[in-house]
């Protein structure tokens, strides 16, 4: 069996085939037979048991079946179903002199390092949005130890980091009263992976330019997950020598719709390495400010005829346990939450949390709205 058929299941194929429009048209409890919607020409038929003994002759008869239909590549076909339940992360370190897709060693290390990094960095600004942070959250620790890194790539030098993703719209429903934990922290790892890729963007428009950023496009910056710790993370690569330009691209599971707003890739050039330092400074001396992220459904609403704000109850996960934080929100906002708790549509807040033990947990909100890592913005408003 082949590293990619050992990560090859009913599960996998299923999902592949119904995002590449195939279509079900008959089943039992053995197989299923799937027909290209597209053309209408082709039917494959799908082993449904994975331990069966004849499990992986019958995957390669399918794997064989698509290659004909696709037109493509068998090992791009089986990379695509394997990955279908993951987002990847993309590190790309080019050279012009690199010699048969390798690098000097000391730039790998940096490479590999720089991925652990931009993983903890963006876990912990997907918890709390601060500048630096001198004690990094326990979660975000634990949450890089739960991530993995793919075979290196063909194409300069590519390090891929595969997060889990899962379909939202098939565990969140209108008027929802509470919470999954299991799938809450099985939802972190994309909302990690959103925020990676949103702070990456904004750190990369800071630093495009010869122009020094002021000190309040930093500070915007710090409230879509710029962190002193994802600037180290950059430069440890971008200052090698062995290293001209810095390429994560991101390619999301074809389960979940891709975040709002997402761009496909960020670089960063060797040239840019002066300015990121700089702002990775600022953050380091500037005064250390936190706001506090939270995910969740709402639960609660309260608002009296004529009052200018509402009442909102929003359960989400704190130290591992539901708990209901409660949010004074202005008109605009109330009636937004008042559609995604109507929707079932997850939202997200940042702002200073008050969670002293024994207490109701409130929260001063900055910012609201639905959750936009898991849901299109087309999503919401189509909704």
């Amino acid at each position: 069996m082949t590293f990619f058929e050992s990560r090859i299941g009913p599960d996998e194929i299923r999902s592949y085939l119904h995002s590449h429009g195939w279509m079900l048209i008959a089943q039992s409890p053995l197989a299923q037979i799937w027909k290209n919607g597209s053309t209408g020409d082709a039917e494959v038929m799908v082993p449904m048991h994975a331990g069966a003994s004849d499990f992986t002759k019958r995957l390669r008869i399918l794997l064989s079946d698509l290659v004909y239909s696709e037109q493509r590549d068998q090992k791009a076909i089986e990379a695509d179903i394997a990955s279908i339940f993951l987002d990847v992360t993309n590190l790309r370190a080019a050279h012009s002199s690199l010699i048969d897709d390798s690098i000097p060693l000391q730039a790998g290390y940096e490479l590999f390092t720089s991925a652990q990094k931009l993983v903890v960095a963006s876990a912990a600004a997907t918890i709390r949005r601060q500048g630096h942070f001198r004690n990094l959250p326990l979660r975000a620790r634990d949450h890089a130890k739960g991530v993995r890194l793919g075979h290196t790539k063909r194409g300069s030098y590519i390090v891929p980091i595969l997060s889990q993703a899962r379909a939202p719209e098939l565990v969140y429903e209108a008027q929802q009263q509470h919470i999954d934990i299991d799938v809450e922290e099985t939802l972190f790892d994309r909302r990690v992976t959103a925020t990676m890729s949103r702070a990456l963007d904004v750190l990369s428009s800071l630093v495009s330019g010869s122009r020094v950023p002021t000190h309040s496009e930093i500070g915007d910056a710090v409230g879509e997950g710029v962190s002193r710790e994802l600037c180290r993370a950059v430069e440890g690569v971008i200052k090698s020598e062995a290293v001209e330009e810095l390429d994560v691209s991101f390619n999301w599971s074809k389960v979940a719709s891709p975040p709002a707003g997402s761009v496909p890739a960020v670089k960063f050039s060797r040239e840019s390495e002066p300015l990121v330092a700089i702002v990775s400074d600022h953050l380091l001396h500037s005064p250390k400010v936190a706001e506090h992220v939270i995910f969740g459904v709402i639960t609660e609403l309260k608002r009296r005829p004529g009052d200018s704000t509402g009442r909102v109850g929003v359960e989400t996960l704190l130290g591992g346990r539901r708990k209901i934080v409660w949010m004074d929100l202005g008109d605009e906002s109330y009636h937004l939450a008042l559609r995604c708790h109507d929707r079932g549509v997850p939202i997200v807040a940042r702002g200073v949390l008050n969670n002293a033990p024994g207490r109701i947990a409130v929260m001063d909100v900055s910012e609201f709205g639905p959750d936009v890592s898991l849901f299109s913005q087309s999503q919401f408003d189509h909704n």
